[in-house]
This record gives structure tokens, C-alpha cells and sequence, in this order.
């Protein structure tokens, strides 16, 4: 998403982390862990940790960029058409953790990634050559995708995986009206009466 002002860019990070954080409230400790909700068994907690770690990167970037060095970008030892490969690595390395530490993770990046949003001028963010990291692109190339439209991605997959699940849920409760006995009026069971067939 290309952005024509710093407003614009805080709002869409601030609406679709909200967005996101909202539903994510709705979902209890114990489905944290449950697998299914993306990829090879993610969790709703693998997929957190996921954007916690993106959100890590892009400030480890942004502060290399600060001290005059070249980033390893996307991170050390991974080329940008190694993402699958990257973000395998990811999963494995959070897998284990829990609920409350992959949140702290992703609460914290976000909000230092705010932090310094707020704090430059439009000039940096929008234009390009502002940053010798980011070459000819802006620095919201960066921050968007690993902040808003990240969020955006994460809530449709637990939406779609909710939906999943609820469905699920509903067919293994649902009776089955074809085993049911057929009531009479008097509510007993009617006994249902199988004639020879005469032929003639």
C-alpha cells in the first residue's frame, strides 16, 4: 500500500493493529496453541510470534541504517527469494514459547515501530533517498508491510480459520436426523410396517 502522508500511514498501522488485537482478545488462552490456523500446524501463537519477529527485523534494519551499516536484509543468511525458508525458521525458533511471550514481543515492537514513526517528519518516511538502506524506496516500503498489512494478513487467516473451526465444531454436535425414530402423535415411536409385495 503506497502511502501520501504520515497520517495516513499511523492510521492504517494503528487501525489494523487494533483490528487485529480485538479479535484476538476473543480468542481464549487454551486455542493459543491449537494447530491448524495457518501453514505446516501453525498456531494462533506461532502466527503472532510471526509478526513479532518481522516487526524485530524491520527496527533491527532501521537502527543498522542509523549507525551508517548495511542490514542483513532479510536476516542474516537469507536471501528475499528465501522467504519460505526464513519464515520456517521463524516458526521453529517460536514454536515453544507461550501466549504471554510472543504477545509482550508483538506489543513491544509495535509499539517502539509507532515511536518512531511519530517521531520523524513526513520527508523521511515518504520520500525516497531519504535512507542509504533503502535505496530508492521510502521507508514506509518497510514499515507497512511488516506492520499494517502484516496485521491485515493475520486477521484474515484466524477469521478464516474461527470460521473453520466453528463449522467443525457445529457438525460434531449437530444430530443426525436420519437416526432419529419417527414420533407419533401420542409421542411414542411409529414402527414402520415393510408389506410383502404381491406379484401377479
Amino acid at each position: 500500500m503506497k502511502y501520501n502522508s504520515k497520517e495516513s500511514l499511523l492510521d492504517d498501522i494503528r487501525s489494523e493493529h487494533d483490528r487485529l488485537c480485538a479479535r484476538l482478545s476473543e480468542i481464549p488462552k487454551a486455542r493459543w496453541h491449537k494447530p491448524g490456523v495457518w501453514g505446516d500446524g501453525w498456531t494462533v501463537a506461532d502466527l503472532v510470534a510471526h509478526l513479532a519477529e518481522w516487526q524485530r527485523m524491520f527496527l533491527g534494519w532501521y537502527e543498522d541504517g542509523l549507525q551508517r551499516a548495511t542490514p542483513q536484509m532479510p536476516a542474516p543468511g537469507y536471501k528475499w527469494s528465501e522467504l519460505p525458508k526464513l519464515n520456517r525458521a521463524i516458526w521453529e525458533k517460536h514454536r515453544s514459547r507461550s501466549q504471554a511471550a510472543v504477545r509482550a514481543d508483538f506489543d513491544s515492537g509495535y509499539r517502539r515501530i509507532v515511536q518512531i514513526t511519530e517521531a520523524l517528519s513526513p520527508e523521511p518516511l515518504l520520500e525516497s533517498g531519504q535512507f542509504e538502506w533503502t535505496g530508492k524506496n521510502p521507508l514506509t516500503t518497510y514499515i507497512g508491510p511488516n506492520t499494517a498489512s502484516h496485521y491485515r494478513f493475520a486477521l484474515k487467516v484466524i477469521k478464516r480459520w474461527l470460521k473453520t473451526t466453528a463449522a467443525a465444531d457445529t457438525d460434531t454436535v449437530r444430530p443426525n436426523k436420519r437416526l432419529q425414530p419417527t414420533k407419533a402423535q401420542g409421542g411414542t415411536a411409529r414402527k414402520r410396517i415393510t408389506r410383502p409385495r404381491l406379484r401377479g
